[in-house]
């Protein structure tokens, strides 16, 4: 084999220029020595990590820092939305009810600096988890002012109270400024609801029972007004009989020939079966000419 001797790493550099270099050094320290904060944010140093370099945060633009030795913190200033899903809260009751909350929020310039070196680790990290243990303690105690079976009905106030007392904290405490906190979601638990399926379940089981009673009610008193305008319909039908016969007896004692007349009313054109022994039965018609003259 043939031995070649080791290639000197200087051979490889002196292939470019020193000024090359050079121009590569300067390039890359300039970019590690400027940074730009958009119009959604503010920012503010630290040297090595540690000792904020800043007394105001920064503003939109380009910015300088020393490369290597300082390192930029950023903090987003515009609304930011933040969803606080599966908490758990308690009625007045004492009934577990799990909620959904939106918080949107927006930092202030006035608050920068203390929330990114003087509340939590130095930079933006702990911004979530600062704000939520005030946002869950505010709404456990909003929830823990009503019962559960009025939730619902009161979704509206426990919302307003809770947009109430968790601006009025966050103000106070990080003067973070609050534009508006949602109840989006309630779930209650699975024994609750079995208890109000329940609940529903024997209502409507009584509402049918008294429609049945009322129904039951309803036909009775169909039938006793039935029984009472057959009754009264009888006893005027009897009146009416008592009458019309008073009206004929007085007729037949008041004038002897109402009786011949009221006997060709009523007959039926057949002749008597039977007068008497061996006689032929005899009809005196002649009366009834005359009246018919």
């Amino acid at each position: 084999m043939l031995n070649l001797p080791p290639k000197d790493p200087r051979s490889f550099l002196g292939r470019f220029p020193f000024g090359l270099i050079i121009a590569i050094v300067v390039v890359f320290l300039l970019l590690n020595s400027v940074f730009v904060v958009s119009p959604s944010e503010e920012a503010g140093t630290r040297w090595l990590g540690g000792t904020p370099m800043t007394t105001a945060p920064l503003k939109t633009g380009v910015h300088f820092k020393v490369p290597f030795f300082e390192t930029v913190d950023r903090l987003q200033t515009s609304r930011s939305v933040y969803t606080l899903n599966g908490l758990d809260v308690y009625t007045n009751d004492n009934q577990k009810v799990t909620i959904d909350i939106s918080l949107i929020y927006q930092i202030p310039s006035s608050a920068v600096m203390n929330l990114l070196y003087e509340v939590g680790r130095a930079g933006s990290l702990d911004i979530e988890a600062t704000i939520l243990p005030v946002v869950r303690d505010r709404a456990l105690a909003a929830f823990a002012r009503y019962n559960t079976l009025t939730i619902s009905d009161q979704r509206a106030q426990i919302t307003t109270q809770m947009r109430k007392d968790i601006s009025d904290a966050l103000k106070r405490l990080f003067n973070v400024d609050v534009i508006d906190v949602q109840l989006v979601g309630i779930h209650y638990s699975p024994v609750f609801d079995q208890s109000i399926e329940e609940a529903v379940r024997a209502k409507n089981l009584a509402v049918q029972a008294e429609n049945t009673v009322a129904q039951k009610r309803y036909e009775g008193e169909q039938k006793t007004v039935t029984a009472n305008a057959e009754a009264q319909a009888a006893v005027m039908q009897a009146q009416g009989q008592a009458k019309a016969i008073e009206t004929v007896g007085q007729a037949l004692r008041s004038n002897p020939e109402y009786a011949h007349f009221y006997s060709l009313q009523h007959w039926n054109g057949v002749l008597p079966q039977v007068v008497g022994s061996g006689s032929i039965p005899m009809i005196d018609l002649s009366k009834g000419q005359e009246s018919g003259k």
